[in-house]
């Protein structure tokens, strides 16, 4: 079975440089991903478009919550980031700029027409 958390994250780790967040300067998100009790941390420092990410559980000048079965649709596309949070479906703390631009890491949202379901914003 297709594990679309830990996909995304070594995906990210793969990627090393995003030329989209050159304008952080520095800066670092933390996930805290629920599966059932235990929390998988998962820290995505950023300079200057640089990606780094380790699994961590401190840190972070902003921290994004969310259940694991959430967070799974929002690696694979299959729902939004901004939408998952305004129903309270995911929690972000911290620096306001970062929670802006970690949208950008997520995967873009599904063409119109297709089957999966659609959380009304753009990323």
């Amino acid at each position: 079975m297709a594990d679309a958390t830990q996909d995304f994250f070594r995906s990210l780790a793969r990627r090393g440089h995003d030329r989209r967040l050159t304008a952080i300067d520095e800066g670092s998100v933390r996930f805290d991903i629920d599966r059932g009790g235990q929390v998988d941390h998962w820290l995505v420092a950023i300079e200057k478009g640089d990606i780094t990410v380790t699994e961590q559980a401190t840190g972070g000048d902003a921290v994004v919550r969310a259940d694991r079965a959430v967070f799974d649709r929002i690696a694979s596309g299959e729902a939004y980031f901004l939408t998952t949070v305004l129903r309270g479906e995911a929690a972000v703390e911290g620096h306001p700029r970062l929670f802006a631009t970690v949208r950008r890491l997520f995967p873009p949202p599904p063409a119109a027409g297709t089957t999966r379901s659609r959380g009304g914003d753009d990323g």
